[in-house]
């Protein structure tokens, strides 16, 4: 139809497909993603404007209101049915573990992220990128760790009942969500963003994961003393990234800790190597396409 808004084509072509029962939660997720994805796009004050000049595109744009409903009501429904299907203890976390690490890695023809991410995202509830206020000048945009990243965390770490995880800027929780459900541990995420400490807590209580907890604050003012691996996805940078470097290099003065950081070395991973030089930490291994985790441990 010429002249027509650019959301019709793609609530046409996109966002109305076949029956949602024949979808699983990656899938729910991703139909979820591209509705959300219209909605913030297109300003409702001048919907008025595109129904006058393309006639008949106002009953798409209804159309499309009620299939996001309905997609929205199926997200939840199967998010539901696989949180239930979860149990607590060793066993339960190791089936879940390879529930989502069995969808496998392939990054997706249509974006950066992969059926693993797609299932653990739909049960979470979490948009792939979820902008928020900036809390601090050498805060790091949030970044949603990537379900493979998370893997070879668990992997590398094998946090247990007598650890503590320490997620260092947890953002809306995947990290500390998931490892929690993954592992017979426990996990504190610390996050300076109050709006995402928020849905994490929401989420964590949602799936009845008693061993995970958030909290709002400064990494720098947080106390760190019962943390035995900590997991960092360059969440800052400059003076803070040197300043939380430091207290984990003190911190391992004292006793056995692991760090698992991720990010460039330039204004961050500089930083822990300094650790390693002063003698606090020891380089482990470097991981990761190209080197940019680094795992390290008390000297």
């Amino acid at each position: 139809m010429p002249g027509e808004p650019w959301w019709v084509e793609r609530v046409s072509r996109r966002l109305l497909p076949g029956a949602l029962d024949a979808l699983d939660l990656g899938g729910l997720w991703r139909l979820s993603e591209g509705c959300r994805f219209v909605r913030d796009n297109v300003e409702e004050r001048l919907l008025s404007s595109d129904f006058e000049r393309a006639p008949g595109c106002e009953a798409v744009w209804r159309a499309f209101l009620a299939r996001a409903a309905e997609v929205h009501l199926a997200l939840e429904t199967e998010g539901a049915v696989v949180a239930a299907q979860r149990t607590g203890g060793p066993v339960g976390a190791r089936l879940f573990r390879e529930s989502w690490e069995s969808l496998g890695f392939t990054v997706n023809p249509q974006d950066s992220g992969t059926p693993a991410d797609d299932h653990l995202d739909g049960l979470y509830r979490l948009p792939r990128h979820s902008d928020g206020p900036q809390v601090h000048t050498d805060a790091s945009p949030n970044l949603s760790s990537r379900a493979e990243r998370i893997s070879d965390f668990l992997t590398v770490t094998q946090p247990g009942p007598k650890d503590v995880v320490i997620d260092l800027g947890s953002g809306s929780g995947k990290l500390a969500l998931t490892v929690s459900a993954s592992a017979a541990t426990r996990v504190v995420g610390i996050e300076l963003g109050e709006r995402f400490v928020e849905v994490a807590r929401a989420t964590a209580s949602s799936l009845s994961l008693p061993d995970v907890r958030f909290v709002h604050g400064d990494v720098r003012d947080a106390d760190l003393s019962a943390g035995t691996i900590f997991f960092l996805y360059h969440p800052f940078r400059g003076q803070v990234a040197k300043d939380v470097a430091a207290q984990l290099g003190a911190l391992a003065r004292r006793k056995p800790i692991v760090v698992y950081a991720g990010g460039p070395l330039d204004g961050f991973g500089e930083h822990f190597l300094g650790q390693v030089s002063a003698g606090a930490l020891a380089l482990s291994e470097r991981r990761g396409e190209f080197g940019q985790v680094l795992v390290l441990r008390s000297a």
